[in-house]
């Protein structure tokens, strides 16, 4: 019996190496091949790294930029745009690992952007430039509001007002440069809607966001949106050196910012740098893009900076007059 139990399990030992050899001679073409192995008329595959460095509105950013990369090869036959999510810190110890992207969708703490990102051509934006030349694009933002659960906002102070803090937003500095004054609470942004809902504040600071909670909740408020600043802006980089993916990338990024590509970002509750998308029915989110934002946040700014002027915020909060100027200094 002992022996017949080692001439079966010989025997399928056999049987699964036969079958692992034969997995692997036919998937390695596919792992090892090179672009010429694919079919005629392939041109190749941009790589595109996507960081949500901070809160969007509803749904993906990521799916957003996959439906627009499948437009982007319908119309560009042969070219293939794969696109991969990283958090700052994943993209960080990928390009330490020697990876690189052809291209980056980035937005909040990515500061490490400004030393793989080239100069774009035909492009100009403020907070994304250096030395005469921009290094990004935005391509979505979105903004923020006071919110009243009290139907009005004249009476706005520390101590009925909560400022909600999702992560890559300096939202005590809207409120500073807005010129509220006090020592308000500052929650993570889920608790500070809802401590907003259980009726704790009358007023809340928040986003884009807390649009899409309010409406999930059918909780009623008046938005208001604020116009003195606004960080939340999602940039896009070419990174490769080849002339011509660098080519190829500025066509994807053209389409991603026309208009065509742009009206869809309704979908996702955000809104386009470039175009009105939103209508009569679009509420609070029609009323922030109509409000242009006078002053933004660098967009490589690095850490230290960073955390120099959130620091700053909560000063100029808590009074610091002298604070204020410095506080406009870092801003384009």
């Amino acid at each position: 019996m002992r022996t017949k139990k080692k001439w079966i399990t010989a025997a399928l030992s056999l049987l699964l190496a036969a079958l692992a050899a034969f997995c692997f001679i036919f998937a390695y073409p596919a792992l090892t091949r090179s672009d010429a192995a694919f079919p005629v008329g392939y041109k190749g595959v941009l790589r595109l790294w996507h960081i949500d460095g901070f809160e969007g509105g509803k749904g993906s950013r990521a799916s957003f930029l996959q439906r627009a990369a499948k437009t982007f090869e319908r119309k560009n036959e042969g070219l293939f745009v794969m696109i991969t999510a990283h958090t700052p810190e994943s993209a960080a110890n990928a390009l330490a690992e020697g990876r690189m992207p052809d291209m980056i969708s980035f937005g909040g703490d990515c500061g490490f952007v400004a030393d793989i990102a080239l100069p774009l051509e035909k492009y100009d934006c403020a907070a994304a430039s250096a030395g005469g030349e921009t290094y990004a694009a935005p391509w979505c933002r979105g903004g923020y509001f006071l919110f009243s659960a009290d139907g009005g906002f004249s009476g706005v102070t520390a101590e009925n007002a909560v400022i909600s803090e999702g992560k890559g937003a300096f939202a005590a500095a809207a409120a500073a440069l807005e010129g509220l004054h006090g020592d308000f609470a500052v929650l993570p942004s889920v608790q500070a809607y809802t401590a907003l809902i259980a009726g704790k504040y009358k007023y809340m600071l928040g986003t884009q966001r807390d649009v899409q909670r309010f409406r999930a909740r059918e909780f009623s408020v008046q938005a208001k949106p604020l116009e003195r600043f606004c960080d939340l802006w999602q940039y896009i980089s070419v990174c490769t050196e080849d002339a011509g993916k660098y080519n190829a990338c500025l066509d994807f990024i053209a389409l991603l910012l026309s208009e065509e590509v742009q009206k869809g970002l309704a979908s996702v509750g955000m809104l386009s740098p470039y175009f009105r998308i939103y209508g009569e029915e679009g509420g609070a989110l029609a009323a922030l893009e109509a409000v242009s934002p006078a002053r933004a946040f660098p967009a490589f700014a690095d850490e230290s900076a960073r955390e120099a002027f959130r620091d700053l915020a909560f000063s100029v909060l808590n009074g610091d007059e002298n604070g204020a100027k410095k506080l406009e200094n870092y801003l384009v």
